[in-house]
């Protein structure tokens, strides 16, 4: 796979997802992602997007101020 912004090779690894929700922080640890060996720019394929969603609409409820989670622990 080539990275989109400097056409470097992305590889398979895992990375932090923190998402900022105004009232809350979610942070989502070891997330599979395609990471750019040249410019470390991540992406996700679709399933892992969807699932990050879900993760952060159940907790975003849930939590006062900052939630961390395992993404293997979440989304099985």
């Amino acid at each position: 796979m080539t990275c989109f912004f400097c056409k470097g090779e992305k590889k398979n690894d895992l990375t932090i997802d923190v998402t900022d929700l105004g009232s809350c922080i979610v942070i989502v640890r070891g997330v599979p992602c395609y990471k750019c060996t040249h410019c470390g720019e991540t992406t996700f394929d679709l399933i892992v997007g969807e699932r990050l969603e879900q993760i952060v609409d159940a907790l975003k409820d849930s939590i006062s101020e900052i939630a961390v989670v395992q993404y293997s622990s979440v989304a099985a």
